[in-house]
């Protein structure tokens, strides 16, 4: 196989990815961008000059196109290459995540909200802390249009307030989050975890990358990336292009791996496994899933169709309820039609609060296993309490797995830190050993934030983008500097 030789590649496109490429190209660096799953078929691309786009799974794509992967106990079974989710089934921590270019902004429920734990950046490593962090964040709220409904010039449907909130409910106190939306485009119709069709959810395909392929960006579709091996002449990706069915390597000065939770750890471990890359005694520790427990409220509500609205409806707590969690409800948008007319009158409800990250991940005879300890994790009890409760005040069940955890937010297993016996990565999201290899996802964070991740990775991202950047700019000054004398 020939080697192509490109300085700067990126690894994914989710809420990392496209925010490190676009930080990247944005100071001049030109990027090659790669990503397992294809462009989406969606109306803000519709124009686009694209080589393909695929579907998102409704209607009659959506039996074929809505998983692409599926592993139970690390044993994986492929399924479609343009499926939107992967689902890994493990009896102590199960995972979602999505493919395509955009990442997980296709699937996310438009929450862009800062870590709800206060100092979540302070404590990990001297150089990163809340301040240094926030530019960052407001970088990224502004590409996404983040607004409160509040301030919409538009009616948005469901969303919670005095005419669907029960007496044993409240709102009193409860922060509502900054939506990603564009309501100008659709009527809020199948803007779901299933993805947006008529771009009224912001995407980060259409938001970040599309503007910036052909002046310094280039994504690469469909390749996924096997291996990645230090080398003396930099660090060589063996990748698989799902287009062609060939296999490519390319040979990186740097390479930014945001994957995501889930395949970032896979690569990395099996990449140690084989030899290609040594050290990190820290890769697997703190797996965290952030607190989630979802659930299906069949609230039955008389007069409802909770399809109709975003894919978040809003946040709420429950009244003489201590220490109540955040929760979240949300409707049934984007099934199949009959599934969705069936449950149009109940809701989804996600609780969530950070949990202790202290689960483990390892490689075992080429699977990923989880070890994660429920019982040690006391805002799951906290979450499983709140919604026995709103069951018993309401009258109607609500349905969770209580003793196997489920999350769509999986983190850690390379966090950051400044000791490589208990990090991956340092302040400036390196990897500790070996140059030239930085990760930028989830994986990397070094706690829960306790609300939905997508803005925190994301700022991790523009920071280990803007930190790479300056410090090349610095490089490059000190060598004409020479030059000159």
């Amino acid at each position: 196989m020939r080697t192509e030789r490109i300085e700067t590649v990126v690894i994914g496109s989710g809420f990392g990815g496209a925010v490190a490429a676009a930080r990247l190209v944005d100071s001049g660096v030109p990027v090659t961008l790669l990503e397992r799953g294809p462009w989406r078929d969606t109306a803000p691309l519709a124009n686009a000059d694209l080589p393909s786009r695929a579907p998102l799974p409704s209607g009659r794509h959506f039996p074929t196109h809505v998983l692409r992967r599926a592993s139970i106990a690390g044993r994986t079974v492929n399924l479609h290459r343009d499926g939107l989710f992967d689902i890994h089934l493990q009896r102590e921590l199960s995972l979602v995540c999505s493919s395509g270019v955009g990442g997980g902004s296709h699937v996310y429920s438009a929450m862009n909200v800062r870590p709800a734990v206060a100092g979540f950046w302070g404590g990990h490593h001297e150089a990163v802390d809340d301040a240094v962090m926030e530019p960052h964040y407001r970088w990224i709220l502004s590409q996404m249009g983040s607004r409160p409904v509040a301030d919409m010039d538009t009616r948005v449907p469901n969303w919670i307030g005095s005419d669907n909130v029960p007496g044993w409910m409240t709102l009193d106190g409860v922060e509502q989050p900054a939506l990603g939306l564009d309501p100008a485009r659709g009527q809020f119709a199948r803007n779901s975890f299933f993805g947006s069709r008529d771009g009224n959810k912001v995407t980060l395909d259409e938001r970040l990358l599309l503007p910036r392929l052909g002046k310094g960006l280039q994504v690469r579709d469909r390749h996924e990336v096997l291996d990645i091996a230090r080398t003396n002449e930099g660090l060589r990706l063996t990748v698989h292009d799902h287009g062609s069915g060939h296999r490519r390597v390319l040979l990186a000065g740097r390479v930014l791996l945001a994957a995501g939770t889930l395949n970032s750890l896979k690569l990395l471990f099996a990449s140690r496994a084989r030899g290609s890359l040594c050290g990190m005694p820290a890769l697997g520790l703190g797996i965290g899933g952030n607190g989630d427990v979802p659930a299906w409220w069949a609230c039955r509500e008389p007069r409802r169709d909770y399809r109709a609205g975003p894919p978040s409806h809003g946040r709420f707590t429950l009244v003489d309820f201590d220490d109540c969690p955040d929760l979240t409800r949300y409707g049934f948008n984007g099934l199949p039609a009959p599934l969705s007319w069936m449950l149009r009158r109940d809701l989804v409800l996600v609780g969530m609060g950070a949990d202790e990250a202290n689960g483990l991940a390892r490689w075992h005879r080429g699977r990923l296993l989880f070890a994660y300890n429920g019982a040690a994790n006391p805002v799951l009890a906290r979450i499983h309490r709140a919604f026995d409760e709103i069951s018993r005040r309401s009258g109607r069940p609500v349905r969770f797995l209580r003793h196997n955890p489920l999350t769509v937010h999986p983190l850690g297993g390379a966090r950051m830190g400044q000791d490589l016996r208990t990090s991956v990565v340092n302040a400036d999201g390196e990897v500790h050993g070996v140059p030239g290899l930085y990760v930028c996802d989830a994986s990397a964070l070094p706690a829960a934030p306790g609300s939905p991740p997508s803005m925190s990775i994301a700022a991790w991202a523009g920071h280990v983008a803007t930190t790479l950047t300056q410090a090349t700019t610095n490089l490059n000054a000190t060598l004409e500097g020479g030059h000159a004398a």
